[in-house]
């Protein structure tokens, strides 16, 4: 768990840096509404990931596969937190490092979205298809639409609902730790 809270940690450090870094630059730096939904989106995620898999501290029967799996969504985040501020900040347009060189950051998400709702079928031997998982679907789902489409529209509907989702799944399936 130290592990895993260690890069849990690390990405929402290079969120905060990243906003920071904005901040510091917002005379030269033109921010863009979508991408500033993305950065709460991948705060949020990393948040879910450390209380959902903290309820997992006192299982004992772990394999080094079980630790690979369970490693594979925060570091997933992580990478996708490292990816959403460009370097440098000064001078950016907000817009267009969106539909340009962060495009990647969708496919990681897709990646990231697929061996996280794996984890738990594959080292506990859980059903893969239950209500908590209809999340993991959606977001599946929306960030192949993502990360296939360039078009504005599309993006400025799916992030937002896709935070939504998170936050659903957040109030609803997993409010507690179990």
């Amino acid at each position: 768990m130290v592990l895993l809270s260690i890069i849990i940690g690390l990405g929402l450090a290079e969120i905060l840096r990243g906003i920071a870094r904005q901040i510091r630059n917002r005379d030269s730096a033109s921010g863009y509404w979508v991408h500033a939904v993305t950065v709460g989106l991948v705060f949020v995620a990393l948040l879910q990931q450390w209380w959902e898999i903290w309820g997992l501290q006192s299982y004992s029967g772990w394999s080094f596969l079980g630790l690979l799996m369970m490693l594979t969504g925060p570091i997933g985040l992580f990478l996708i937190s490292y990816l959403l501020f460009p370097q440098p900040v000064k001078g950016t347009n907000y817009q267009e490092y969106y539909y340009g060189p962060m495009r990647p950051v969708w496919w990681i998400a897709v990646l990231t979205v697929t061996l996280a709702t794996l984890f738990r079928p594959i080292v506990f031997g859980e059903d893969l298809f239950i209500v908590d998982n209809a999340s993991s679907l959606l977001a599946f789902a929306g960030f192949t639409a993502l990360a296939l489409s360039k078009n504005r529209v599309v993006h400025a509907v799916l992030v937002p609902a896709l935070f939504a989702a998170i936050l659903w799944d957040i109030l609803a399936m997993s409010f507690e730790i179990s």
